[in-house]
């Protein structure tokens, strides 16, 4: 970076074209994506060692006084305001490339060129939520000693991409940050680049420059590291580079990689920025060539964000890595930048490790990645939200993570799913959970676990007491690993809510849940989904709610439940004064039970949704339900589309005319009802019109026709 003059760069033309729709791409997601840092960013909680209640509140309040400079864009807007960095424009490098000029240090640039900390605050503030499509940093390799970019290699591809960040076009090519000025009212786009040369004072320096400078370097990391700044690795090099680099004495880095600056500046950038907000501009590959660009219509925009985008991120290193690499691997044209650079990073991981949430899902991780975040998570004091989904950290990673939790290194909510690192890991995940005193939700799906992983975490739900929220969705548990858990369930003291869903426990599993229902007095949400539960099953479940006195939402879509199902939870319905959620979605209910349900809502004063989607309901059915509204007085959703034929499971007649007019009828008389959904069924032009004719001038309700 610029202290010693010890990064570089080249010249040669860049393909626009390459990149165009994955910026755009890029952007959209910066837009959509990035977000406000709440106080789930800054964080509470105590994870260092077993937290105790007085360990927690201070770590909670030094969070609450001390925000984090990583989220807030005060940050940003105050190291150009103190003068320490100036903000390059980005429309100034596209007309300094256009005219062939050549990068100077920062004293040698116009005015013009720059930012002023006025003109950066008013768009700031104006761009709100969207600013971070403002602020970008550059990560480059210096070319030479004296000059980071002399033959204006670098500045060619900056320039290019910089257009197409600019792109005023309309149609598919208009650029997010245009839009995001034109939404308010900005006028043309612009964006603020930090590159070190033009933005740092350069030597020789004057004594108030010297002065700066320093205050300039400790900024340039929140540039780099911030969680919405955009940051444009520039990782290419130009022919011949590397031989040089070879043939000097001493022989200094060949590669981006290589380079101790950019080796922090790359490890800054992935700590807690998502990887879309990491473009690897060096990423232009014939891949990338051609599915950016067929006969007509770019390719997928997540195809060329495969490409082109920095997306693995490494776990954060700890700055005793850091500081050793710098000093055995890495490479620097000065030496004495070695300290400055590990000074750098540590000042950095200081502030990070009071984070709340760290998200390293989707990065092709395995085991090994997970062994390098296992040995910095302690430090990590205040996270909350840890999500390593989506990886393939297989049972050796689960195994790593399972040691960390048992010295309570990790935070209240873990997201461990799409990782299949099956019954072994869930058996290590398992026997930390006897010890853990920090994880309080706990995702798990699809991971291929079975019976025995199940057996293994019911075990560890017996004397585990701070777990509410386990997730076991899209495993392989069958009839055993349920009874397991419903033992668990008769004991546990604390757990909330259990999901179930895509699993195989059958009529058998459900019933064995339903005894534990009987005696549980905490858990209020039971997803079930798609489980080949069927009549049995769920008369099994109704009897327990009659008794069961805290549930509130039961799921139990996409199973086999008919009509006798649906008659036992209508049973049910009219006696439990708790049960405010019901959902059967995509099961097997005709107009009988629909008639069953109807009756208990006449009479029912809790339940405030009904989703019977995907059923067997004609209009029969809807007519009896219909004429319950005119009584009921707390139901506010209430869902019946794709009923009838559109049900795979049992063909009948849809819901028509007659069961819409029905609606229409109720609805003149019910004033409770916020939604209504009938979508997919044979109603005509006359049933929808009656429809909506009767909610007309009901103001927020929402028809689904």
């Amino acid at each position: 970076m610029g202290s010693s003059n010890s990064k570089g760069s080249s010249s040669t033309s860049t393909e626009a074209t390459t990149i165009r729709a994955v910026l755009r791409r890029v952007l959209r997601r910066v837009l959509r994506g990035a977000r406000t840092p709440t106080s789930r960013d800054l964080l509470t909680g105590g994870l260092g060692g077993p937290p105790t209640a007085q360990s927690q509140t201070s770590v909670a309040s030094a969070a609450a006084a001390a925000p984090n400079p990583y989220f807030d864009v005060e940050t940003l807007l105050a190291s150009v305001e103190s003068g320490a960095i100036a903000a390059v424009k980005g429309t100034w490098l596209v007309g300094l490339h256009k005219r062939g000029g050549r990068l100077s240090r920062r004293q040698d640039l116009p005015r013009k060129a720059f930012w002023s900390a006025g003109e950066l605050r008013r768009v700031a503030r104006a761009l709100g939520d969207d600013f971070g499509v403002l602020f970008v940093a550059l990560s480059y390799r210096w070319l030479t000693k004296e000059h980071p970019d002399p033959d204006g290699f670098h500045l060619g591809i900056v320039a290019s991409v910089a257009k197409l960040y600019l792109d005023p076009r309309g149609g598919k090519l208009k650029s997010q940050l245009t839009a995001a000025f034109r939404k308010h009212g900005l006028g043309l786009p612009e964006f603020a680049l930090f590159w070190d040369f033009a933005s740092l004072h350069q030597p020789p320096r004057t004594d108030a420059e010297a002065k700066l400078f320093p205050k300039g370097l400790q900024n340039s990391n929140v540039w780099y590291g911030h969680a919405r700044t955009v940051v444009w690795m520039q990782s290419e090099l130009p022919e011949g580079f590397a031989a040089r680099m070879r043939a000097s004495e001493p022989p200094l880095a060949e590669t981006y990689e290589d380079s101790g600056w950019c080796y922090v500046e790359a490890a800054i950038s992935a700590a807690i920025k998502p990887g879309f907000l990491r473009l690897d501009l060096a990423k232009r590959t014939e891949q990338a060539m051609a599915c950016a660009y067929g006969p007509d219509e770019p390719g997928s925009p997540d195809a060329m964000l495969a490409c082109v985008c920095a997306r693995r991120r490494p776990p954060p290193p700890s700055p005793e890595t850091v500081r050793r690499l710098l000093q055995t691997e890495k490479r620097f044209t000065n030496s004495s930048d070695v300290s400055k650079v590990a000074d750098l990073y540590a000042t950095f991981f200081g502030k990070v490790t009071n984070v709340g949430e760290l998200e390293f899902q989707g990065l092709e991780w395995g085991a090994a990645d997970v062994v390098e975040l296992c040995e910095v998570l302690p430090r990590f004091v205040a996270l909350r939200t840890l999500d390593l989904s989506r990886n393939n950290i297989g049972p050796e990673g689960a195994s790593s993570l399972g040691e960390a939790l048992k010295v309570n290194a990790g935070g209240a909510t873990l997201v461990l799913g799409h990782n299949q690192f099956g019954d072994e890991g869930a058996i290590t995940i398992a026997e930390a959970l006897k010890v853990n005193a920090v994880v309080t939700s706990l995702y798990l799906g699809y991971n291929s676990i079975g019976d025995e992983g199940a057996i293994a975490i019911a075990e560890a739900l017996k004397v585990n007491a701070v777990l509410t929220t386990l997730n076991l969705g899209y495993n392989s548990i069958g009839v055993e690993g349920a009874k397991a858990i419903a033992e668990a369930l008769k004991v546990n003291a604390v757990l909330t809510s259990v999901d179930l869903w895509a699993n195989s426990i059958g009529d058998d599993g459900a019933k064995a849940i339903a005894e534990a229902l009987k005696v549980n007095a905490v858990l209020t949400t039971l997803i079930l989904w798609q489980n080949s539960i069927g009549d049995e099953g769920a008369k099994a479940i109704a009897e327990a709610l009659k008794v069961n006195a805290v549930v509130t939402t039961l799921l139990l879509y996409q199973n086999y439940i008919g009509d006798e199902g649906a008659i036992a939870i209508s049973e049910v319905l009219k006696v439990n004064a708790v049960l405010t959620t019901v959902g059967l979605i995509s099961n097997k209910i005709g107009d009988e039970g629909a008639k069953a349900i109807a009756e208990a809502l006449k009479v029912n004063a809790v339940l405030t949704s009904v989703n019977l989607q995907v059923n067997s309901i004609s209009d029969d059915g809807a007519i009896a339900i219909a004429e319950a509204l005119k009584v009921n007085a707390v139901v506010t959703t209430l869902s019946l589309g794709r009923n009838g034929n559109d049900n795979p499971m049992v063909g009948c007649d849809n819901i028509g005319d007659k069961g819409a007019k029905a609606f229409a009828k109720a609805l003149k008389v019910n004033a409770v009802l916020t939604k209504l959904d009938l979508e997919y069924n044979d109603i005509g032009k006359a049933g929808k019109k009656a429809v909506r004719d009767a909610v007309k001038g009901r103001s927020g309700f929402v028809l689904v026709l």
